[in-house]
């Protein structure tokens, strides 16, 4: 009886761990895709706006 439990909560685990991994990999393709994509002058921009904060 025992040993079917830990199998069963070690599927169940592994499962869990495969869905989360599967969810954080297509919300990021999600997020790349509905982003437009920055311009080179527009990450200067930024980067000069970060440095004379500092």
């Amino acid at each position: 009886m025992l040993t079917r439990d830990i199998a069963i909560i070690t599927v169940v685990v592994i499962a869990a761990l495969a869905l989360l991994v599967f969810l954080i990999r297509r919300n990021q393709k999600d997020r790349k895709e509905l982003l437009p994509p920055k311009s080179t002058e527009e990450e200067k921009g930024d980067q000069r706006r970060r440095h004379s904060r500092l």
